[in-house]
């Protein structure tokens, strides 16, 4: 009964918390300018490699340009830019999900517990009350810099733990 009333608690608790700390995230200029500009260039980043595709495959789709009749060279020109789109888009997403299968992963292993649910919950809630401070003293996006903290923290619970089991508490 009582295990049951702490992880209510603890469910309450985090719930309050990212709640509190997202309405207060919108309200912060400094955090919400850089939320806009983190994503604005990644959804331009993503624009970017889209064109790249489409030059890519337009650049396959020009052999059919030595078809004499019209009619199959237009055909055989989107049949191949279809196909070479869908190559890329396959090997990318797959590029993706291996990626994130690996990371989630490593996260499972190390990182899955209480401790780093607060630790991203008290990371960010710093990173926005003390944004225009941060952003005074060093001059990186918060997203980024929330992410790059996230990876660092990673690496630390990664070399614990592992340092840990080497010696046998494990």
């Amino acid at each position: 009964m009582i295990i049951r009333d702490f992880w209510s608690f603890l469910f309450l608790l985090a719930w309050y918390s990212i709640t509190i700390t997202l309405f207060t995230a919108i309200l912060s200029p400094v955090f919400l300018n850089d939320c806009i500009t983190f994503f604005g260039v990644l959804g331009k980043g993503m624009g970017s490699l889209f064109r790249e595709f489409v030059i890519g495959a337009d650049s396959f789709g020009q052999l059919s340009s030595g078809i004499p009749n019209r009619i199959l060279s237009g055909l055989m020109y989107w049949l191949i830019v279809a196909i070479v789109m869908g190559i890329l888009f396959i090997i990318t997403g797959l590029l993706i999900i291996g990626i994130g299968y690996q990371v989630e992963k490593i996260y499972r292993k190390y990182c899955w517990d209480i401790i780093s649910i607060m630790m991203a919950i008290m990371s960010t809630v710093i990173e926005i009350y003390f944004g225009e401070w941060i952003k005074s003293v060093l001059p990186i996006n918060l997203i980024a810099l929330l992410l790059l903290v996230r990876v660092v923290y990673i690496g630390i619970r990664c070399y614990v733990k592992d340092w840990l089991e080497e010696r046998g508490y494990y």
